[in-house]
Formats: C-alpha cells, sequence, structure tokens
C-alpha cells in the first residue's frame, strides 16, 4: 500500500517514491538539482496567476502561524486553512476551480489582533471582506469571463476589452506558423484608461523570480546530455530573457528535438486551462528521469503510429498524411513545482502549439510513479467496489490499473498526437472551448482503440491479456467518473468549469444519451446509481462518432459547434445525482484530493543527494521561505 504522509479532511498526501535516482550518473544528478531548483523559483510565479490575493494573503497567514502558540485554537485553525491552501497552490480549488472554504473563523481571528494588527487586518481584509470571485475560471453564457473570473490574468478589463485589444495589438500573419500570442502576459487597464501588456521575463513582470530560473538553466547547462538538451535549455534561457512569443516556439521546437536524454523537464508557461479565454498559460514545471522498461512499451505504440492515424475513425482530411517527430517515454519525477504541484497529472503531452505539432511532431510522457502510487493507495479497492457493479469488480482488479496507465498513454500519444487543422483554421478558434474540445478528442481517441487486437499484436497488451475484459474495465471505470463519480470533487449546486471535468462528463453523458439502454446505461441498485456496459464493441463504436464529430469541430475550427457540444452535455450537473455521490462519499470516509510530497535534492559535499520529505505541511513552509 503506499504510505500518507498525512491526511486532513478531503485531503491526502502521497509519498512520490523516486526508485532509480542513485542508478543515475553524477552529471546528470547535477542536471536533475538544478531543473529542480530553476522550477521552484517558478512557484510565485503559479501563485500569483491563480488570483490576486494568493500571494499576499498566503504570506499573512504562514506570518501569523508562526506568531501563535501550538495550544491556541488560532494557530489550529491556520495550520489547517495553510494546508488546504498548500494543496491547491492558492484560494481556489485546484481541480474544480471553487473558491475554498477554510476553517478559519473570524472571531477567533480577531483574538490576535492587539499582537498582531498588520496581519489580522491583512487577512481580514482579504478572506472575509473582499469580493473574491466564486470562480477561477468562468465560461458561461451571457456572462463577462474576464471580469466574473478570480483568476489573475486581467485586471480592470471586461470580455470586450480583451478581445478587441487583441484584435488590433496582437500581430496578424499570413504565415501558418505563429506563435500563441499573449500566453505569458497579464493586461492591466491603467487609470487612463490604456491597456498595458505585462509579459513575464527577465525585465518585466515576476522579473525576479524569472532572473532566478535563469540563473539555475544557466547552471545546468554546464551538465547536458547532449547537444539537443542543450539547445533546449539555451532556448528557454533566451526566451526568458525576451519574454517574445516567437523565442518560446524556438525552445518548444528544440525541446521537441530532444527525444534522447535521459533526464527530462518541463519549464514554462504551458497550460491555458485557468484562462477563461484560452490564451495566458500558468507556470508549470516537472522534472524527471526515463523507467527504461516501461518506456519500451509505450515505444511500441510510437512505432506504428501510422497505423493509428490512419484508422481514426475520422474523415481523411482531418488526418495527418505521415505523423513525425513524436517520442513517447515512461518517467519518473523527482521535482514539480507551479500548477503541477502538489496535485500531478498522469501524462503530458506537449508542446501545445498545433503547428510545431504538425511540422516537428511532440512529446509525451506518462508519469510512472505517479499512477503506481494512485493505482496502489489505500483507498483504491473501497472506491472500486462503492461505485461498480459487484459483477465488474473482478475485471476491475484484474485490468483497472493497466488499462489506466494504458488510457494516458494512447491518450498522450494517439490522441493529443494526432488530427491536423484544416490550412487556415487558427490555434485559437475555438477559444475558451479549445481545451475541452482537445482534452475529449484525445481521451475519445483513446478509448476507441482500448478493444483493438492490434495493441496485443504489437506488444502493448501482453498475450494473455483478454483484450475484450481489459477494454470493458476502462470503459465501466471511465464512463463511471465522466457521470457522475468526478462529483465527489465539486460543492453541491455548482456547475463544472475545469476542463478535464467538463471533458469526461461530455463524453459519458453524449454516449449515453446515444445509445440504446441495453448496450450501455445508468442502472439504479438499493438507491444508488451505476454504469452498466453490455456490449464492448458498441460503445467502442459509440466513441468513435462523438471522436468523429470532436476532430471536425477542431479541425475546422467551429466555435458555435465547440460551444453547443461543451455547454449541452459538459457544464450542468444533476443534481440528485450529486447528492447521492457526495452521500456515498460520505459513507466512505476516502479523501477527494489525492497530492503528492516530493523529496529534497540537496548538495552535500559536492554531490547532490535526494531526502524524502516526510511531513507536507513542514516540507511546504519550508518551500514558501525559500523560493517565495
Amino acid at each position: 500500500m503506499s504510505n500518507y504522509s498525512e491526511r486532513q479532511g478531503d485531503i491526502a498526501i502521497l509519498q512520490l517514491k523516486t526508485e532509480g535516482f542513485d542508478q543515475l550518473t553524477e552529471k546528470q544528478k547535477n542536471l536533475v538539482y538544478f531543473l529542480a531548483q530553476a522550477g521552484l523559483w517558478g512557484r510565485t510565479i503559479a501563485l500569483d496567476q491563480g488570483s490576486k490575493h494568493n500571494v499576499s494573503f498566503m504570506q499573512a497567514m504562514i506570518a501569523l502561524y508562526k506568531k501563535t502558540e501550538e495550544a491556541d485554537l488560532l494557530h489550529t485553525q491556520l495550520h489547517d486553512s495553510l494546508f488546504k491552501l498548500f494543496t491547491h497552490n492558492g484560494i481556489y480549488h485546484n481541480m474544480s476551480g471553487e473558491r475554498l472554504s477554510l476553517p478559519l473563523e473570524l472571531s477567533v481571528l480577531e483574538t490576535y489582533s492587539d499582537l498582531a494588527p498588520e496581519l489580522v487586518n491583512a487577512i481580514k481584509n482579504i478572506w472575509f471582506y473582499s469580493e473574491i470571485p466564486q470562480f477561477r475560471t468562468v465560461q458561461k453564457e451571457d456572462v463577462d469571463v474576464v471580469k466574473g473570473s478570480g483568476c489573475n490574468f486581467y485586471d480592470g478589463l471586461t470580455t470586450e476589452d480583451v478581445l478587441s485589444f487583441r484584435a488590433t495589438q496582437y500581430p496578424s500573419l499570413s504565415s501558418d506558423e505563429v506563435p500563441q500570442f499573449g500566453f505569458n502576459e497579464r493586461l492591466v487597464k491603467n487609470e487612463n484608461g490604456s491597456i498595458e501588456r505585462q509579459t513575464i521575463s527577465a525585465k518585466g513582470l515576476h522579473g525576479y523570480y524569472v532572473e532566478k530560473i535563469i540563473e539555475n538553466l544557466t547552471s545546468a547547462l554546464s551538465y547536458t546530455e547532449n547537444q539537443n538538451q542543450h539547445d533546449s535549455i539555451k532556448t528557454l534561457i533566451e526566451f526568458y530573457k525576451s519574454g517574445d512569443a516567437f523565442d518560446f516556439d524556438k525552445h518548444s521546437i528544440a525541446w521537441t528535438k530532444d527525444a534522447d536524454s535521459n533526464v527530462y523537464f518541463i519549464n514554462g508557461l504551458i497550460e491555458s486551462y485557468d484562462d477563461p479565454l484560452g490564451t495566458c498559460c500558468t507556470f508549470e514545471s516537472i522534472v524527471a528521469f526515463k523507467n527504461p522498461l516501461q518506456t519500451a512499451k509505450v515505444n511500441k505504440i510510437i512505432e506504428n503510429i501510422q497505423w493509428f492515424e490512419q484508422n481514426l475513425p475520422v474523415s481523411s482530411l482531418f488526418k495527418k498524411e505521415k505523423a513525425v517527430g513524436l517520442s513517447a517515454s515512461s518517467i519518473t519525477v523527482v521535482s514539480m513545482a507551479g500548477d503541477t504541484s502538489p496535485i500531478l497529472p498522469l501524462g503530458v503531452n506537449l508542446p501545445n502549439n498545433d503547428w510545431i505539432r504538425r511540422v516537428h511532431g511532440s512529446k509525451s510522457v506518462s508519469l510512472e510513479n505517479v499512477s503506481s502510487a494512485g493505482a496502489n493507495s489505500v483507498y483504491a479497492v473501497p472506491f472500486r467496489k462503492a461505485f461498480h457493479l459487484p459483477k465488474y469488480h473482478a475485471c476491475l482488479e484484474k485490468y483497472g490499473s493497466m488499462t489506466n496507465c494504458l488510457h494516458t498513454d494512447l491518450h498522450e500519444i494517439t490522441g493529443h498526437g494526432s488530427g491536423q487543422l484544416l490550412e487556415g483554421v487558427s490555434t485559437d478558434a475555438l477559444g475558451a472551448f479549445h481545451s475541452v474540445i482537445e482534452e475529449a478528442r484525445a481521451d475519445l481517441v483513446a478509448l476507441y482503440y482500448l478493444p483493438d487486437e492490434k495493441l496485443k499484436s504489437i506488444g502493448v497488451y501482453d498475450q494473455d491479456v483478454d483484450v475484450g475484459e481489459a477494454a470493458l474495465a476502462q470503459y465501466v471505470s471511465y464512463l463511471t467518473n465522466g457521470a457522475f463519480g468526478q462529483l465527489r470533487r465539486v460543492e453541491l449546486g455548482n456547475e463544472l468549469t475545469q476542463a478535464h471535468f467538463r471533458n469526461r462528463q461530455l463524453i459519458a453523458r453524449w454516449v449515453l444519451a446515444h445509445s440504446s439502454p441495453d448496450k450501455v446505461q445508468i442502472l439504479t441498485e438499493n438507491g444508488n446509481s451505476y454504469i452498466e456496459v453490455n456490449d464492448v464493441e458498441y460503445v467502442k463504436d459509440r466513441f468513435g462518432r462523438l471522436l468523429a464529430r470532436v476532430q471536425e469541430i477542431k479541425s475546422t475550427g467551429d466555435f458555435e459547434g465547440a460551444k453547443d457540444l461543451v455547454m449541452i452535455y459538459g457544464v450542468s450537473v444533476d443534481r440528485k445525482l450529486h447528492e447521492e455521490v457526495l452521500s456515498r462519499m460520505e459513507q466512505l470516509d476516502m479523501p477527494k484530493v489525492t497530492g503528492f510530497i516530493t523529496p529534497m535534492l540537496k548538495k552535500v559535499d559536492e554531490q547532490i543527494v535526494i531526502e524524502q520529505a516526510d511531513d507536507f505541511f513542514v516540507h511546504q513552509l519550508m518551500l514558501h521561505e525559500m523560493y517565495c
């Protein structure tokens, strides 16, 4: 079983194991060390992007916590509140985007008004008296999503202000090779009514932290494994110095070409999920090394990638004639920071720019130590038994973990790595709905191929695997989570706002709405809802039909089609079903959120050593003191 370092309420923290680090060379260990340091210096950037209140609020909370005595009620409330804030990287829920509910009482806080008046007033003014938006990211019709969102990409602006500004201020290029303008900016309306572009760079926004990132990336250059990796880091430094979107594309191309290095890293402004307009990107960092045995397995998918592309159930107009530059690895994560910390994804496929994918390819990774930790956690079996029909328990026990990992690999490689836009279609044509559509597309590709015997013939499935049963395990698990299981992480009465939540519900609801109940359905037993799948090939066909529509939407830049699909199937929540799920979760006494505690890399007598932290809260306090 996985070890929990701490459990508080609906949060559990897992140790992130890093077996294999000792087998790295000293040169590789130094490279990992400096890349990890570069990532950790970006923590404050991500924190500030999540809300304009995050940095000052957490600084005041930490300072007051240190002034209180352990016996004080306020000490306990500050500890528990900070634990939540550390887990979610700010005042909004990491997954659902909802404003957190903190166990901090105003009357208790005011008992320290005489002892620490400035800190108490700072906390009161932010948490109790400020009009903090309910959601980090709002994406609804007939709502000013920029004004209504709590993220910190815009200040004093309306949606119309932003769209008008971008339409006139960003370059209009005839070339298809267009960067993602605005991805590393914050737009602010000044007192005179003009709009200022604040660009994240060494001489711009968050310059102090960017300089620290550059300093450590520069040190990392002395330990690179090959020229491609050296070029990848060097171009990233150049981007941080200039803040120019064209320079980030140069880095992304160099990073994509670095397919042979054993040490893997992400560092930069990467995903736009938190921006209501789908443009501004949040800082994230991952540093890892390859797991050779698992990497050999995922490479079998890469070796056959053209077969997967050709056999997609979509129009030939939307398929790549030749899949180029794809690489895939299974990695062991050593360090993470920013948007990926402390709650990590299971897989990553980058870069996000479609023209770079088309011309230069992409890199996919599955985070092996993250997925194995979750699969082996103490709560995996109770949840499985509580939310799935008994007739599926044996199948899920045998194949559930394996197909979850395989789904991630197929999602990242054959999903995000597939398809193409029609000539003249812009990457940002779908606007705020791009992320949901792209995640749905990748999930659907993976789901479509899971029952295919091709996976056994090329060695992705072992020869003793029953392919139909394996796919059944994932189909039941995925549809359960998408239709209602994921609602355990959403406050009762709220709609879905996060891209992955919307994507999974969109797929599950569409399939259920367009299927015969004798093939797949939600049924009720003893007052509880369950997914029943009676025909794997039939459900595969449903996934394929939806995939054809989703790919058409993306390839043609059909904004209205994207909006209709997302708003009809991906946003609203069935309240009765939601109440049921929360009740079932309460009976299980399970955490709703799982975060990770990463080890610390240190230099001791010129040697890089790795130390496992055993207290999440203390570890987070230390990181805040060192890097914020």
